[in-house]
């Protein structure tokens, strides 16, 4: 920080011995020495206390950041949502739409009473074997 030399301070304790005298010059070496030593102090805290506050900008920085991010991570997956919300309602409202035009399509089985048909007999004859096999769905 400062650059002294030893002849400069050499100089200047020679000077303080005249001025001060031999009695008093261990008094204020003593107070300068202390005063020297709170400086440091001061200044070691206030460095301390500037690294504390950029790493603090930085920290909020960072969780500016992160904020910001799962704010985006949340509109998307609501955008993703609503999509397939609507999605899902269309479906369903074709299906029904659909259903309503089978059914619409569909005559309407009228009930009446008929007299009961022959029974079907147990075996059905050789030729005819495979076309019951074929409209007959299997499991």
């Amino acid at each position: 920080m400062f650059d002294f030399s030893f002849a400069e301070l050499l100089l200047c304790f020679v000077i303080a011995l005249v001025v001060l005298g031999p009695e008093r010059l261990p008094k204020v070496a003593r107070t300068v020495g202390r005063w020297a030593g709170q400086a440091r102090g001061y200044l070691r805290n206030l460095s301390a206390e500037l690294d504390r506050e950029s790493q603090l900008s930085e920290l909020k920085q960072q969780l500016e950041d992160a904020q910001r991010l799962v704010s985006d991570q949340q509109r998307a997956v609501r955008n993703m949502l609503e999509k397939y919300s609507s999605d899902t309602t269309k479906i369903g409202s074709d299906l029904v739409s659909a259903v309503e035009d089978d059914a619409a399509r569909t005559p309407a089985l009228a009930v009446t009473q008929e007299q009961p048909q022959e029974s079907v007999p147990d075996a059905a004859p050789q030729g005819q074997e495979n076309e019951v096999k074929k409209d007959v769905p299997q499991p």
